[in-house]
């Protein structure tokens, strides 16, 4: 009897610098904008200040919003040879972004191997489940490529050993083959 397996990961996205400049240069703007919309009611002459307030409330929400919004948490869960791939936004709002059999793999791999470049290119939709948008050519990172729908589509995501005898379990064939390495074995110890 089969048992049933069941793999879930979860890969927070860092944007580097670029997310550190963008909050740099929105929250100035902001305060930039909130000044003027103040500083508008004394050049006008007028006593708008109600106004003001609400035009940097919601400046401020606005800011609150864009920024939460470039936290993203892709998931990945495995249950047999059944793939729901889902992106987090704003660590509230779940979007399920595709959902698929490993059986209708053409390949399972790591991102290192011969063929990842030319599956990148043909492929028609590449998504990045990884934890930097421009991620490094490394043996953490592997890739599925399958057909639905007349679209070939290429994941990569961050992988975990205990992947690997899902992979070979439900798609021997499209599965990239690698030396495991073996857990020690426990000897049992006699009592004497």
């Amino acid at each position: 009897m089969l048992q049933d397996s069941f793999v879930e990961t979860s890969v927070k996205r860092k944007n580097g610098l670029s997310e550190v400049i963008f909050n740099t240069v929105l929250v100035t703007a902001a305060i930039i904008a909130i000044f003027f919309a103040f500083y508008a009611n004394f050049l006008i002459g007028e006593n708008l200040f109600f106004i003001s307030g609400i035009v940097s409330f919601g400046i401020i929400a606005g800011v609150v919003v864009l920024i939460k919004r470039q936290h993203k948490i892709y998931e990945v869960e495995i249950s047999n040879d059944l793939v729901d791939c889902a992106i987090i936004l704003g660590d509230n709002k779940r979007d399920d972004l595709v959902s698929f059999s490993l059986k209708d793999c053409e390949y399972i791999g790591p991102v290192t191997s011969d063929r990842f470049n030319s599956d990148k290119e043909n492929a028609n939709i590449v998504i990045r489940m990884t934890d930097y948008k421009q991620f490094d050519i490394d043996d953490k990172y592997w890739y599925w490529l399958f057909t639905d729908e007349g679209m070939k589509i290429l994941i990569v995501f961050m992988y975990k050993e205990e992947m690997y005898p899902v992979f070979r379990r439900y798609n021997p064939r499209g599965t990239k083959p690698m030396v495991m390495p073996k857990k020690p074995v426990e000897k049992e110890k006699e009592d004497e």
